[in-house]
Formats: C-alpha cells, sequence, structure tokens
C-alpha cells in the first residue's frame, strides 16, 4: 500500500501544474477578447467615417470575409468562383467605388446640320466634348430623313491618391473639446481629380 505522504506532493504538484495552466488559460483568452474587442471597435469606428474620409480598412477572420464576400460583395464572390479563387486563401480585398457627375454646360454649333436637314442632303459631323475628366467623341448625322446621335469614343480619366496618417485623438478638457496631448490614432484621406471614390480595405485577421 502506497503511504499517503509518499503520493501527497505528487498530487499538490499536479494540482499546481493544473492551476497555473488554467492561470494562463483564462490570461490568454481574456487578452484574446480583450484584442478582438477593440478590433470590433476599430471596425465600426472606420465604417462610420468612411463617408466623410473616404477611406475604410476592416480586420476580418476568415469566416468573417467570407461572409463580407456573401452577404455585402455578392458580385465579387461570383467574380472569385468563376475564377477559382478560393476564399480560404485570400489575404485582403481593397475595393473602390467611383462616383462622377459633369453638369459642365457646352455648345457645339451644327448650323452644318441644320443647312443639310433643310435641303434634305446627307451629312455628318464629328462632335468632340471634353472636360477635366471626361471625353466624348461621337458623330451627328442626317440620312434619309432621320438625325442621328452615335458615340464612338468615351474616355475617362481620373487620380486618386490615398494617404495614411496620425492624428491627436480629440477629448475633453473641462468641458472643452482638445487634440492637444490626446492619442495619437491613424487615419486616412482619399484625394480624387474626379468624382467621389470610397475605398474598402479588407485584411485578414493573423
Amino acid at each position: 500500500m502506497i503511504a499517503l505522504n509518499t503520493v501527497l506532493p505528487s498530487i499538490k504538484l499536479i494540482a499546481i501544474i493544473a492551476l497555473a495552466a488554467a492561470v494562463v488559460w483564462f490570461y490568454k483568452e481574456s487578452e484574446f477578447q480583450k484584442r478582438e474587442k477593440e478590433i470590433q471597435t476599430e471596425n465600426a469606428n472606420q465604417l462610420r467615417k468612411r463617408d466623410s474620409l473616404g477611406f475604410a480598412s476592416q480586420l476580418l477572420s476568415k469566416d468573417e470575409i467570407v461572409d463580407y464576400l456573401k452577404y455585402d460583395n455578392s458580385d465579387l464572390n461570383k467574380k472569385l468562383q468563376a475564377n477559382n479563387v478560393k476564399l480560404s486563401r485570400i489575404e485582403s480585398i481593397v475595393s473602390q467605388t467611383l462616383k462622377y457627375r459633369d453638369t459642365t454646360k457646352r455648345e457645339t454649333d451644327l448650323s452644318g446640320i441644320v443647312k443639310a436637314i433643310k435641303s434634305n442632303i446627307p451629312s455628318s459631323q464629328e462632335v468632340v466634348d471634353t472636360t477635366k475628366c471626361m471625353t466624348t467623341k461621337g458623330i451627328i448625322s442626317f440620312k434619309d430623313g432621320k438625325l442621328t446621335w452615335t458615340v464612338i469614343d468615351r474616355t475617362f480619366q481620373n487620380k486618386s491618391d490615398a494617404v495614411a496618417y496620425w492624428e491627436r485623438r480629440e477629448w475633453k478638457f473641462l468641458g472643452i473639446k482638445t487634440r492637444f496631448w490626446g492619442k495619437k490614432q491613424f487615419t486616412s484621406k482619399v484625394f480624387d481629380e474626379c468624382g467621389e471614390s470610397r475605398v474598402m480595405k479588407i485584411e485578414k485577421k493573423k
């Protein structure tokens, strides 16, 4: 029969090791949950600032990236499937949306076409409309009593610069908002020559 005083030290050692392992596990789990909460908070802040900054960055897990493609960017998801790109191998996604509208008024003299119509003579005239960002070329034709406008070329040119930088976080001192001595935080801004772009950058959590 094994004496209790012989077994007891071993039991104590095992208990100490188990307790230490539990403490380490709980500590790591607490740190992980804290980090996840920070990431989720930053992701939400980035989405709120997207309209004003023109840029948003998201840090997502593999499963979250799959959900994003399934529910928020299904068109890209279809393109990835068509090109046999496995979602599990995606490391990052950068999506850009550009909105452009030009309300510049321009006039083109079509006197030649008017004369041709009055004389019932077939005629055509090339028309080129150029702005800072867009050039449209077309031909106005009169033939067989029919007047047509045919666009033969559209060229759009834009330059976008996305700049990441840090600034002081705004905080209140005696009820007054200030950035002086505020905590450093990274932000960004997109500058467009034409139109208005929105950039979404998604990276997989490591």
